[in-house]
């Protein structure tokens, strides 16, 4: 991952869109499949060991593809079917959670956001319904 707007640093994994961080802040690190991480700070991604032999599988193909480093992981979910015939966004978004540069744990969802240290509400983009 070349941008990476979190002060939560991120050790590059072997694959795009793998990586290593720390995600309760007390220095045990974990292989994640990061989807993305937003203009908040906050890194959407799930445990790699979250995954069965079957899914990792899946998801092996998915990030080995000649084309998963010029799409974030997100975009490239979307364009993929998977061999169980499940769209990749659909099957793996049900594990992703948020992580806060506070370390706080969050499962994504409307009417929920974590800021970055200092954060004030003003300081998030409001979007019109």
């Amino acid at each position: 991952m070349k941008y990476n707007p979190t002060p939560i640093e991120i050790r590059p994994g072997k694959f795009p869109h793998t990586g290593w961080i720390d995600i309760a802040g007390k220095g045990v690190w974990t292989e994640v499949a990061i989807m993305t991480v937003d203009n908040n700070g906050n890194i959407h991604f799930f445990p790699l060991t979250a995954l069965d032999n079957i899914d990792r599988q899946r998801f092996f193909n998915l990030i080995s593809s000649r084309t998963a480093g010029s799409f974030p992981l997100y975009e490239l979910c979307a364009q993929v079917t998977l061999g169980n015939g499940v769209n990749a966004l659909t099957y793996f978004q049900q594990l992703v959670k948020v992580l806060t540069p506070t370390h706080q744990i969050l499962a994504p969802r409307v009417g929920q956001i974590g800021g970055s240290i200092g954060a004030s509400p003003q300081q998030f983009t409001q979007v019109a319904a």
